[in-house]
Formats: C-alpha cells, structure tokens, sequence
C-alpha cells in the first residue's frame, strides 16, 4: 500500500471515529476532489444549531486536510531524509553494487545501516557514514553557509548540518578519523558528503591534515570582495557584543592604525581578506586543480551560474536548475526550493545590515588589497571586479 492511500484511509478513520451525531456527513480526499456527502442531513439533539454544527465540520475537515498535505510535503521530500529507503533520484549508476567500498576511502571502516524493500529481487540498499569527498574551506563571512545549502538541493551531495571543526581544532583532531566520520551524515555510496568550516582556510595545521586524510579531496573556497568581507565579519562580531550590552570600537578605528594611520594588519577582518595569503600556503599540500573558487558576490545576486560551475567542478550531473532558487524580497535573498511544497530560506541572522564607512577609510582599504587581489587572480586563475581605489 502506498504512503498516499494508507493516509486517506487514516484519515477517513479518524472522521468516522470523531463523528458526534449518527448524521453520515464526511469529507473524502479522493484523486486530488473534494466530496461532500448527505449535506442535507438532520442532527440529533446534541444542543448545537446547524450553523455551529457545520462549523465543526468544516474545521475537522480542515485538520484532516493539513494532515493530508503535510503527508504530500513529506512524500516530496523524501530524498532529503537521510534514514529511509531511497528514490530513484538517489539511486547509484547502473552496474555499482551498494556492497562496493569507495576506493577512495584510506579508511575502509564504515557504520553500516541496511534496510530492506520488499520486491521480487528483494534489493539490499546501503546506508553508511563517508568521510567529506569535498570540503568548503573558506571564507568566513563569503557566504559559506548559503553555499553548502544551495549545494543541497543536488539530490547527490549530502550535507554536515553542523560546522564540525575537526582539523582546526586539536581537541577535536585528537579524537581520531572514526569521531570525524560519526559526525558525517548517513548517505548512499556514489553521493559526495560534503561539510563546510570556514576557519579551516586560515588555520596553519589544517591543510597537512586534510591532506593525510584524503591527498585527492576537493576544496572549495567562497569569498567576496575584500572590504566587504571585512565589514560583513565586523558586523556579525558587533552584533554579539550588542547582544551582550559590551562596548565594540568602530570599523574605521578598528581596521586603520592610529599610529601609523595605515591599515591594521594585526585586526583579524583584515587578515583574513588577504586571500592569497593563505592560499599560498595551501598549496603547500593541494595542487590549484582541487580548488575551486566560488564568487560569493555573485552567488548572492545570481546563484544559478555559481551553482552550475561547482557541479562541473564536483563531477556531479547537472541538476539544479533555476526553479530551485527563487528571490524573497522580504529576505532580500535567494530562498530554496526542494519541490512544489517544501521551501527554504537562511536562517534570519544571514543578510544582517552593514553600518556605514567612512568613504576615506573604504577606498585605503581597497588600495591596500589591491595587490594582494591582483595576484589571487594570477594563482587560481579567476579574476574579479573588485575595486582597486583611486591610485
């Protein structure tokens, strides 16, 4: 029996078993149609008038409705759902066993979960728990999150819900590979499990443990214009203070020395915008083919290009498609959608409204990341109109 009519049935049960009267007056789902049975039909002295009566049954119907439709949200959705049989969207290429280990594992240790369907060949479908095939490795504040999201929509890419903080963390590093991949999510054997950590890019050790891991993995990087990314990690650090009732210096006396009245390259926001900084040091371990750059600047006004060139990127058939995205002018920002029902957008705190910078202070900060743009477009390869400053 199907989800569907398993549902109509229950709901057909809970009418008749909530009906108050012997009055026979129901509300059927049945192929998509309403129908209304003996509305004519007399009460029985329960006290109430035919009016209230009737708005009794119109709000049982309601409920039954709801539950009807939350039903069909959850139907659409199931190749979301980690802990269930799969659809066909997510079943692997024709001739891969599900018994098959990724080759690419250097640990072939794997939490198995096996769920059975019941058909003529009575398939064994594989659940397990993969290390990350890929991994967005930066930029704070670049757009990180929405991302890892969008990417989502892919019904091959599984996703970490959280920022585990493995390798930038010893703590965390020194509970060993088998913790790293308790943290994953379960997923099929050709679907890519990718997290996202964005203090990774900055942090010295991260790269040398990646790399004893996984030499062959695929490193993402989002960033966005310089002194924008810079205001924007500002902002987030502001708003915690303000939520704390803690005193916060401003941008401009932050980022610009006052000894020097140069800019202060000792102030976080501004370190981590000098992009080829850390790159360099990447590519220590990873050659420039297993990095792909994201445009975070793009990606919030027109994501579908973005979207298309990390699927190329990630070997993955070309799937999302413009329907999945769609403009909230309320939010100001692209929102998800996974099927004719089930939307999504980031979470409130994304988005959050940048105070305003001195011009002055703007452009010095422009002219100084200049050079440090220039030759970030030279090593990957990308370049982007990002504004120097008047020279």
């Amino acid at each position: 029996m199907s989800n569907l009519s398993e549902t109509r049935g229950i709901v057909m049960l809970i009418l008749e078993h909530t009906e108050p009267s012997s009055c026979l007056h129901w509300i059927a789902v049945s192929q998509g149609r309403y129908e209304q049975a003996e509305e004519g039909c007399v009460m029985e002295g329960d006290g109430l008038s035919q009016q209230q009566w009737l708005r009794q049954r119109l709000l049982l119907a309601s409920l039954a409705l709801g539950s009807l439709l939350l039903l069909v949200a959850s139907v659409g959705t199931l190749d979301r759902l980690q802990l269930i049989c799969p659809i066909k969207v997510r079943m692997p290429p024709a001739g891969v066993s599900w018994e098959t280990p990724l080759h690419t594992f250097q640990h072939k240790h794997t939490h198995r979960l096996k769920l059975h369907r019941t058909n003529s060949t009575r398939q064994k479908l594989l659940l397990i728990k993969q290390l990350p095939r890929a991994i967005i490795i930066g930029v704070r504040k670049g757009g990180t999150r929405a991302l890892l999201e969008m990417l989502s929509l892919h019904p091959d890419v599984v996703k970490a819900s959280q920022e585990v903080h493995f390798f930038d963390n010893d703590q965390n590093y020194a509970r060993g590979i088998d913790w790293y991949r308790e943290k994953m999510p379960f997923s099929f054997p050709h679907q890519i499990t990718i997290e996202k950590s964005p203090a990774y890019f900055i942090t010295e050790e991260v790269p040398e443990r990646i790399f004893k891991m996984n030499s062959s993995i695929k490193l993402l990087v989002i960033v966005r214009e310089p002194t924008t990314r810079a205001v924007s990690d500002y902002t987030q650090v502001l708003e915690g203070k303000e939520r704390k009732n803690k005193m916060y210096d401003k941008f401009e006396e932050l980022v610009i020395d006052s000894n020097t009245s140069q800019v202060n390259t000792k102030y976080k926001a501004v370190r981590t915008s000098i992009y080829t900084k850390y790159l360099e040091h990447w590519l220590k371990f990873f050659p420039v083919e297993q990095f792909h750059v994201v445009d975070g600047d793009r990606l919030i006004i027109d994501p579908l290009p973005e979207l298309k060139l990390v699927e190329h990127f990630l070997n993955l058939p070309s799937w999302i498609s413009q329907y999945n995205l769609y403009f909230n002018a309320t939010r100001g920002f692209f929102c998800l959608r996974y099927n004719f029902i089930f939307n999504k957008c980031l979470a409130g705190s994304k988005g959050r409204i940048h105070p305003g910078v001195d011009p002055s202070v703007k452009e010095k900060l422009q002219r100084f990341f200049h050079p440090f743009n220039q030759k970030f477009y030279q090593i990957t390869g990308r370049t982007f109109n990002w504004p120097r400053g008047f020279q």
